[in-house]
């Protein structure tokens, strides 16, 4: 079972880094391991609040936020192209 004391939802990268530090402290986003044992958490880190969820596409290259789903990146128009359907 999965227990947090306390949850935080941080405004900036900088705010994340910082209580990230702490070892009980962790970054919360798709959850999958984190519910896999008993854990305690002292405080979990939500980055929602900080726009890591897009995808930014430029003709070098492809940006990938570390929030971004991988049902997101699997229908992106260009990712789908640049991969030629090998991200579905």
């Amino acid at each position: 079972m999965l227990k947090i004391k306390e949850y935080v939802k941080v405004k900036s990268l900088s705010q994340a880094y910082e209580l990230n530090q702490k070892k009980n402290n962790k970054i919360i986003g798709g959850m999958l391991w984190l519910k896999m044992g008993n854990r305690r958490i002292q405080t979990a880190i939500d980055l929602s609040e900080l726009g890591l969820d897009k995808i930014e596409e430029t003709e070098q290259e492809f940006v990938i936020g570390s929030m971004v789903t991988l049902r997101e990146l699997e229908t992106h128009p260009g990712f789908c192209v640049y991969t030629k359907g090998a991200a579905r």
